[in-house]
Order: structure tokens, then sequence, then C-alpha cells
């Protein structure tokens, strides 16, 4: 059964440098990354316990939950360490003409 989404446009391709993520208050929330210019798009409430993960550390392709410390690879939502083990979902991200826009995928959200 195919995945149930719905289009979210994020910002600008230039308001969201290498480096620096956005995060969408959506339903689930999402965060949006820029990782030397290739973009990605996951769950934004670590899987281990309610915390919000754009406000942690995020360095290079790893973000570190501010609450447990537990850090997840933001290509795929695996995660690093303990004590998280639960993967994050990952949305479809796209770029139209200079707009970033995620699929947020909205089942059993």
């Amino acid at each position: 059964m195919p995945r149930a989404t719905h289009r979210v446009r994020v910002c600008g391709i230039h308001e969201l440098p290498p480096g620096t993520v956005r995060r969408l208050r959506t339903m689930p929330p999402v965060a949006v990354f820029n990782v030397a210019g290739r973009l990605y798009a996951i769950d934004d409430v670590c899987s281990h316990a309610y915390a919000i993960l754009s406000e942690g550390h995020f360095d290079g392709t790893s973000l570190e939950c501010p609450m447990h410390m537990s850090r997840f690879d933001v290509r795929n939502g695996e995660p690093l360490c303990p004590p998280a083990t639960e993967p994050l979902r990952t949305h479809q991200v796209e770029v139209t003409g200079d707009e970033i826009v995620v699929h947020v995928d909205i089942s059993n959200a």
C-alpha cells in the first residue's frame, strides 16, 4: 500500500545552506537537513523518548538527541548509539525551482 503523504514547502534553497537544519511544525514534526548540498528529511522526535531532535547537535551526517545523547544518521534515520534503538522515518525531499519541498509521510503518524 502506498504511503500517505502531503507536500510541504520548507523554504528557498538559499535559506538552508550546507550544515544547517530546518524544523517543520507538521504532524508529525519533520526536520530537513542540508548535508554538503544534499537534502534529507526525518521525523523530528526521538524514537527513544520525546525530545525535539532539531534542537540537538548536528554535525556532518550525525544528529545528537538533546535529551538522552542518542545519535541518528540524518540520511536514513538509523540510530547510531543507545539508548535509541528504533530508526526514525524518512521523508522524500525535492527541489522545485529554488524551493525545497518535503513529502511528509502521514501514514501511522
